[in-house]
């Protein structure tokens, strides 16, 4: 369950600003998260490239606090799915030729790598190959992570 925290410091004397950075937060932000939704609402529902970006902060935010609760790695997950969705929006086909960066796949490849989901792991890699055609870097990166997943599932 998402913690609430009202004074500027807990009892441990952590301020609320050191529970909720870094790469294992103690506490959920619940000010940021209403910031970011207020944010997306102008663009929920547009199925354009303009809901794809005000979405991206989203699945950084809840893949932060992942740990802490399942529904927030929940929220990641469908923030991700979105954004993975909206790639085939029309007004999408410009960013992936010019080899926009794929942050939806990369967290549900980790997400689904780290529960030992393997198949599904790969899945997304694969799906991700088909968008990061014209980013090498990226190509590389879905097909070694595609190679290093498939060398874990036959130990």
């Amino acid at each position: 369950m998402g913690l609430f925290f009202k004074s500027k410091k807990d009892s441990s004397g952590d301020s609320f600003e050191a529970l909720t950075k870094g790469m294992n937060p103690k506490m959920f932000d619940v000010k940021k998260e209403s910031e970011l939704l207020q944010e997306y609402k102008n663009f929920k529902g547009k199925k354009n490239s303009s809901e794809y970006f005000s979405a991206l902060p989203l699945i950084s935010f809840y893949y932060k606090f992942r740990n802490l609760d399942d529904k927030y790695l929940n929220e990641c997950i469908r923030y991700c799915n979105l954004c993975i969705s909206l790639l085939d929006a029309k007004d999408m086909k410009h960013y992936i030729d010019d080899g926009v960066t794929l942050p939806a796949f990369k967290q549900m490849i980790t997400i689904y790598e780290n529960k030992k989901e393997y198949a599904v792991a790969i899945k997304y890699a694969k799906k991700a190959l088909k968008y990061s055609k014209y980013n090498k870097a990226e190509t590389e990166y879905y097909k070694k992570k595609i190679k290093n997943i498939q060398e874990k599932t036959k130990k």
